[in-house]
C-alpha cells in the first residue's frame, strides 16, 4: 500500500481508516450504541458503547478471530443479574468482555457472575483519528448509593499501519471509603482463528483446576474437536511472563498478547469443546474467576483507597504465519 503517498490517491480519508457511530435497530440489540471501525491494516471492530466499552467482534483481514454466541448482541436495557443468567442471557461472548469492577467470577447470594461492568453503558466517550491510529476512549462506573464509586477510564487504540491494538485501563477509586476491586478481561477466540490444529502458547509457574487442585498441562497444547454437550474446564495459571501467544494454520494468523503482570497476576484458562460453543477464552484478572467470596477466603482480594488509580495494560500483536516458532 502507498501508505506515504496515500493523499494523492483518496478523496476521503474513510478510504483507508473510519470510525462509525451506530445504532442497532431490531432484536435485543435495539438501541445499543457502537463504534465500527476500519483499518488499512486490516481490521473490522466493534466495540459496544452500551455494553461497557467491550469489543463485541474483531475480524482481521475478513477473518473472524472472536468466538459469537447464540445470544447475539444483547443491549444492556434487557440486564439483570440473576445470579449467572443475567449475565448468561446477555453474554455474546466477543473478543473482549469485561468483569467487574468491585467484583466478578462466580456468582453468590449478593451477587451475579461476572459483576455489572460489562452490561453497563459508557460515558463521556469520544473517539479521535491520528495519522497512525485511531483511539477510542470513555468512562464506565460501578457505584451504587452508600456503597463503591469505582470509575474506569478505558482508552482502545487500534493501529492502521500495523496489526496491533492496546487497552489501557484505568480504574479509580472516586468514593470515601476504601472498597474492595476486581477486573477480568475475558478474550475470547473462535472459529476460524480458533481449530483442534491451533496451537495455544504460554509458561506457567504454577497451574490449577477450579478446585485449586495443582496441574501439570502440556504446553503448547491444542483443544479437541467439538462434542455434544461437553462440558466447560477451566484453569488457572501463573506464568513466568505474563504473555500468551495462538498460531492459527485455518487463518495463517498469529497473536500474541502482552499484560500487566503487577496488576494482572492471573491468567484464566476457560476450555469448551461444545458442539456450537467451541472457544477458548484466556483471561488475565486480578483474580481466578471463583469469585469474590472465594477470593475474600483466600486473601486474595485486592483493596483501593479514595482517589487512587490502578492502571491495566493489554497489548495484541497479530502477524501472518511465516514458522511455527514463537517464543514466550
Amino acid at each position: 500500500m502507498r501508505s506515504k503517498n496515500s493523499k494523492k490517491y483518496i478523496g476521503n480519508q474513510a478510504q483507508l481508516n473510519s470510525v462509525k457511530y451506530i445504532q442497532f435497530l431490531e432484536g435485543k440489540a435495539t438501541g445499543l450504541k457502537a463504534y465500527e471501525i476500519a483499518t488499512a491494516s486490516g481490521f473490522s471492530i466493534t466495540i459496544a458503547l452500551d455494553r461497557g466499552m467491550d469489543i463485541t467482534e474483531l475480524k482481521l483481514d475478513g477473518k473472524n478471530i472472536s468466538f459469537l454466541s447464540a445470544t447475539g448482541l444483547v443491549n444492556s436495557t434487557y440486564f439483570n443479574e440473576n445470579n449467572d443468567k443475567g449475565f448468561l442471557r446477555n453474554f455474546n461472548v466477543g473478543f473482549l468482555t469485561t468483569g467487574g469492577l468491585t467484583y466478578m467470577g462466580s456468582s453468590d447470594n449478593q451477587r451475579g457472575l461476572h459483576g455489572t461492568v460489562s452490561n453497563t453503558p459508557a460515558y463521556n466517550f469520544s473517539y479521535k483519528i491520528f495519522k497512525d491510529n485511531i483511539q477510542v476512549e470513555g468512562n464506565i462506573a460501578d457505584s451504587q448509593m452508600f456503597g463503591p464509586n469505582l470509575i474506569l477510564h478505558r482508552k482502545i487504540t487500534v493501529y492502521t499501519n500495523k496489526t496491533s491494538i492496546s487497552i489501557d485501563d484505568a480504574l479509580r477509586n472516586a468514593g470515601d471509603e476504601t472498597v474492595p476491586y476486581m477486573l477480568l478481561y475475558h478474550n475470547n477466540f473462535g472459529y476460524p482463528f480458533l481449530t483442534p490444529e491451533t496451537k495455544i502458547f504460554f509458561q506457567p509457574d504454577e497451574s490449577c483446576d477450579r478446585k485449586y487442585h495443582k496441574i501439570k498441562g502440556e504446553y503448547p497444547f491444542r483443544l479437541k474437536e467439538p462434542e455434544m454437550s461437553k462440558p466447560e474446564q477451566v484453569y488457572f495459571h501463573t506464568l513466568r511472563k505474563s504473555e500468551y501467544s495462538l498460531i492459527s494454520p485455518e487463518t495463517g494468523l498469529s497473536l500474541k498478547v502482552k499484560f500487566s503482570s503487577k496488576t494482572l497476576p492471573i491468567l484464566n484458562e476457560w476450555r469448551l469443546e461444545r458442539n456450537q460453543n467451541y472457544v477458548l477464552g484466556l483471561e488475565p484478572g486480578t483474580n481466578d474467576v471463583n469469585g469474590f467470596i472465594q477470593a475474600n477466603k483466600n486473601n486474595k482480594l485486592n483493596y483501593i483507597k479514595p482517589d487512587e488509580i490502578v492502571k491495566f495494560n493489554l497489548k495484541f500483536d497479530f502477524s501472518e504465519v511465516k514458522n511455527e516458532k514463537i517464543t514466550n
